[in-house]
């Protein structure tokens, strides 16, 4: 062997040995470092390398107060005369500044009303002045009992809390007394909420969608109907097609926006209406099957370049269309995949688009979702009903305060002004 390639094998075995020297080194490192580990405390945490980043807004941003209020109820004067330091006497007003301050009242008002009845000598009847304030044979105001509503269906607090809030005010009241003024409540307002359910059916478009709910123990569905103006809640054993058929009756020409659900596949077919398929959970579908199903990565790639070309609005549906034909010429070997792209691009193909004709018509379902958030929330707190109706009761009541929700206004005001319009 020549002394050239002599040294050229040293220098490759110098090199291993490096590499093998480093490799060793590295390893030693992790071990030590597995070892300190062990012997931490748990309960010792790893020193912040990183500063944290500085709170507050960025430099340059436009500070923002609370506005002053436009009402202002009380007016006080501080105007003092002697120094409270050295108890000298002070010489004229050197400036005059202003500082508004909110606070809450919040007290039990008891209060009798003087009823004269008096006789009508005209019709023969005796007449007496009605009292808008409260419900007929009402132990409670108006206003007491919306806000027991607000607090139980509106901000979700369980009826014991109530009872105890209202305790502290000096209101001693049951739970049973509770449950009695939703039950009137729910009464008060049953030609509103069959107001709804009539908007409801002749409303052109409506979201639909369901969530569980629990009633004495047994699984029920809480379903929701609902569109800009109108939320509607029913609580019912089924989750069938025929709750949405019985409440919707006859919607032929009119659009529904949903999930896929099989139920309203049904509903199309026996009431005539136009579906929409929400797109939100056709991606999330598709993005779920890209992460087990290599072929499905191009499904959700395309899918989500057809969804931006659609709610861009330049793309005709003629040729939204056609690239969603061009997935189903594809061949799949996944049984799942093939069964997302005929449900989609085949059996749901005219139920894809309706919103690029129709401006009205959202392309998700995400108003629904919304809406059942606030019912999810509550099932959380208080588990579901304990009656049918219990359940009723609330669907009724929530359907009457998140329409209400919808309006402007102070929502307590808005319920009194509609129950008192409605005597």
């Amino acid at each position: 062997m020549g002394l050239k390639k002599r040294v050229l094998q040293l220098e490759e075995e110098l090199k291993q040995t490096k590499e093998a020297l480093q490799k060793a080194l590295k390893r030693i490192e992790e071990l030590e470092g597995l070892v300190k580990e062990k012997s931490k405390p748990a309960f010792m945490k790893e020193d912040i390398k990183i500063e944290p980043l500085q709170s507050g807004q960025k430099e340059g941003h436009i500070g923002y107060s609370r506005h002053v209020p436009e009402r202002i109820d009380n007016v006080k004067e501080h105007n003092p005369d002697k120094c409270p330091d050295c108890k000298g006497e002070l010489s004229g007003i050197q400036e005059i500044r202003e500082r508004v301050i909110t606070d809450i009242e919040v007290k039990i008002v008891n209060t009798k009303h003087i009823i004269y009845r008096r006789y009508c000598s005209h019709c023969g009847k005796i007449i007496e002045e009605p009292i808008n304030e409260a419900l007929p044979n009402a132990r409670f105001s108006l206003k007491l009992m919306l806000f027991v509503m607000l607090m139980k269906i509106g901000i979700r607090i369980p009826s014991n809390k109530i009872t105890e809030f209202l305790g502290i005010l000096g209101l001693k009241i049951s739970d049973g007394e509770i449950y009695n003024i939703l039950t009137r409540l729910k009464d008060s307002f049953g030609d509103y909420y069959e107001t709804l359910v009539k908007k409801m059916r002749e409303a052109s478009t409506k979201h639909i969608d369901e969530t569980s709910w629990r009633n004495n123990g047994i699984n029920n569905w809480m379903w929701i109907f609902i569109n800009k103006e109108v939320a509607l809640y029913i609580i019912q054993k089924q989750r069938s097609s025929d709750v949405p058929k019985k409440v919707l009756g006859n919607q032929k020409d009119k659009f529904i926006t949903t999930d896929r659900f099989s139920a309203y596949n049904v509903l199309v077919e026996d009431t005539e209406c136009l579906q929409q398929v929400c797109w939100t959970h056709l991606l999330r579908n598709s993005k779920d099957l890209a992460k087990h199903y290599s072929e499905a990565k191009y499904i959700h790639k395309r899918m989500k370049f057809i969804y931006r070309k659609a709610k861009e609005g330049k793309t005709s549906k003629e040729k939204l269309l056609h690239w969603i034909d061009l997935m189903t010429s594809r061949t799949y070997t996944s049984t799942e995949v093939f069964k997302f792209v005929k449900s989609i691009c085949r059996d749901h193909r005219e139920d894809l688009f309706r919103f690029v004709e129709h401006p009205e018509i959202e392309p998700t379902n995400n108003l629904a979702e919304r809406g059942l958030r606030h019912a999810v929330v509550m099932r959380k707190v208080s588990g579901g009903s304990r009656s049918n109706n219990g359940a009723d009761t609330t669907a009724r009541l929530l359907s009457v305060m998140q329409t209400i929700k919808m309006q402007e206004g102070n929502i307590i005001d808005n319920m009194v002004n509609l129950l008192q319009n409605s005597k």
